[in-house]
């Protein structure tokens, strides 16, 4: 194989990689990575804006943290540029619910055991005391659990049986008092009594057709003779 050819070949896998922009690496990376503040190409090494002193990024803008209150649990939001001990300390003074006795605004759920108030983003409802806690404190024996809503629950859920029996028992003693003003209202000839009442004739022709059977001449008695 000749030099020419194996200098081409090696241009060739050159271009397939990057050199890293680095001053002091100059790598060739196959898989380089791009800053995005600067767009220049770095090895895996010294992609991060820290480790190539990238010319572009500030980190006042875009590494921001909200420090939270040491009292009230409160991230608190610091401005671009300004000073994060300044900010907490005109918080104290002038916003914390602690030091100032106001009431917290929550726009925005927090864990309800106490002495935590993180912010819940996905809350998870204890199924005993209907509460929302976070997930180191989900378990009812973590968060001194009080199952308090089960009673409310149970009363609550129990109304609409007592209501259903109060109006059977209506409406069977309506139906029982429309029963008995049917019942006296009706003729007295097809009522019980009057039909014990016209019962004895027919008694009586038993004992007519007994005395006539009576009148009637016996051979075969003695007083007939």
């Amino acid at each position: 194989m000749s030099r020419s050819s194996s200098s081409e070949r090696d241009a060739q896998l050159l271009d397939v990689g990057k050199q890293c922009s680095a001053a002091s690496c100059l790598t060739v990376d196959f898989l380089p990575f791009r800053c995005q503040h600067c767009n220049l190409s770095f090895c895996g090494e010294h992609y991060v804006p820290e480790l190539h002193n990238c010319s572009k990024y500030d980190a006042s803008k875009y590494n921001r943290i909200a420090p939270s209150c040491p009292l009230c649990n409160t991230p608190v939001a610091v401005p671009p540029g300004q000073d994060p001990n300044i900010r907490m300390e005109a918080h104290i003074s002038s916003e914390c619910s602690v030091m100032t006795g106001k009431s917290q605004k929550k726009s925005t759920p927090v864990c309800a055991r106490a002495k935590c108030g993180k912010v819940l983003f996905a809350p998870i409802r204890c199924d005993k005391c209907n509460q929302q806690f976070c997930p180191q404190h989900r378990f009812s024996a973590t968060h001194a659990c009080v199952p308090t809503g089960s009673k409310a629950g149970g009363s609550a859920a129990s109304r609409p049986f007592a209501d259903i029996q109060a109006r059977t028992a209506t409406a069977s003693s309506a139906a029982v008092s429309a029963i008995q003003r049917a019942m006296a209202s009706t003729p007295s000839s097809s009522s019980p009594t009057a039909v014990g009442l016209a019962r004895p004739p027919p008694l009586a022709k038993s004992s007519s057709s007994s005395s006539s059977a009576s009148s009637m001449p016996n051979p075969f008695s003695q007083t007939d003779r």
